[in-house]
């Protein structure tokens, strides 16, 4: 099994490389970590889009995409989420290991060379901004992302409700910002932006699959670049009072998210995943069991942990004349089990449910690296394999003491109203 090789080349710099042979691909992904916050998150949110598209070499649409199709059809694609209260943004170049170019040729450098172009060089036009077409472009792909994810119930209420649960703390922000900010953002700010992002950011970049970086060209292309920043799960805030927030649209299915505030040190965050997937992970969880299948109250329960948030949501969609049933229903099995109401099976099913999708992390690269990325967050360097080992060995005591320390903190409530839309 391949291990995590970690690379410190400036405080701000941290080059992870994950070499597996087992992968005909390789992937170099640039993830910038950058605190959060109202007045940056939809700027930053744009750039990583905005810079991807072109680069000086390759000014336009047609040509760059003619040299990733040399390149045996790699790939180039950008992102942003949120962890913590941290906002991320990355580029990646993916594309098929040296041993497979038929030519010979150094596959690993040619993508990588690729991507520090986007990076550090690029499309400006004459006035030495970007591209207006290309802002244009990218200010409307986001603002049609914003709107699926209003049209999307179940990812709606789950972002209103972690806005009500973090209420005016960076954490409860969206990772893209306002949909007013994003309207208004203009270019003359954003090409500024970038290059502060690039001063600003903590990197952390991630080689992995069949290739080996050196570390020194790397070393130097980022020489001058980043900050540090000390990152970490959210501080625990025991809730004083449950905030409550019903809103109501023209649905035929109510939505309900309760959200819980957790109280464990960083070395305990597997056993509020496993807590959390006993709770309403697995089709064998007391939510699914009982509030679905026994009491027909709902059309879907789970559980979920946001363990670097130190958050355990439980989300719903119940029919609104059901809505206070199931809330209480909820309430009741999460009693039940702070009460120490948990067989062996229950518990074994959840165990083996998350022992299977830790052994899926190393069947994808993008796995591999979300997996590292959430650990390195906390401070934590577990392989897949000894949270596995860790999981496997928490007993029926230990869940039911974690389920002591989650406090509810708040619940929001979308609520279908009588025009059914």
């Amino acid at each position: 099994m391949s291990q995590l090789i970690t690379q410190h080349l400036s405080d701000a710099v941290t080059l992870h490389t994950f070499t597996d042979p087992r992968f005909k691909t390789m992937k170099v992904s640039v993830n910038m970590f950058v605190p959060l916050s109202q007045s940056t998150a939809a700027r930053n949110a744009i750039l990583p889009a905005l810079v991807s598209r072109a680069t000086r070499e390759y000014p336009d649409y047609t040509s760059f995409n003619c040299r990733l199709s040399q390149l045996y059809g790699a790939s180039i694609n950008s992102g942003v989420q949120k962890i913590g209260d941290y906002q991320v943004l990355s580029l990646s170049a993916a594309g098929i290991s040296n041993r497979y170019a038929f030519g010979g040729e150094d596959m690993f450098s040619q993508l990588t060379s690729l991507l520090f172009d986007l990076m550090f060089h690029p499309l400006k036009d004459e006035e030495g901004l970007f591209p207006l077409e290309g802002f244009q472009q990218k200010q409307r792909q986001l603002l049609e992302l914003m709107d699926s994810e209003y049209n999307d119930k179940m990812v709606y209420t789950h972002r209103r409700s972690e806005e009500l649960l973090f209420q005016g703390r960076t954490a409860g922000l969206n990772c893209y910002g306002s949909r007013q900010e994003l309207e208004s953002l203009d270019r003359n700010s954003l090409t500024a932006a970038w290059e502060e992002l690039l001063q600003n950011a903590k990197f952390e970049i991630f080689a992995l699959g069949d290739c080996v970086p050196r570390e020194e060209e790397f070393r130097a292309c980022f020489a001058g670049y980043g900050k540090p920043h000390s990152t970490g799960i959210l501080p625990f805030e025991k809730p004083d009072g449950i905030r409550r927030m019903v809103e109501e649209q023209p649905l035929s299915q109510s939505k309900i998210s309760m959200a819980y505030r957790a109280d464990y040190t960083p070395e305990e965050k597997l056993l509020f995943w496993l807590t959390a997937t006993v709770l309403g992970g697995v089709p064998s969880s007391k939510l699914f069991q009982n509030v679905r299948e026994k009491m027909s109250l709902c059309y879907y329960c789970s559980a979920g942990m946001h363990l670097n948030s130190r958050a355990m949501y439980i989300e719903s969609g119940v029919e609104t004349q059901n809505l206070e049933r199931a809330e209480e229903a909820i309430q009741e099995q999460l009693l039940a089990l702070q009460r120490g109401e948990l067989t062996q099976e229950e518990l074994l099913s959840a165990k083996l449910a998350l022992k299977n999708s830790l052994r899926a992390v190393r069947d994808s690269l993008y796995q591999v690296e979300s997996w590292y990325i959430g650990q390195n967050f906390a401070g934590s360097d577990l392989s897949p394999k000894q949270a596995i080992d860790q999981l496997m060995s928490y007993t029926a005591e230990q869940v039911v003491e974690a389920a002591g320390k989650l406090y509810p903190a708040s619940v929001y409530i979308l609520k279908g109203g009588s025009h059914h839309g």
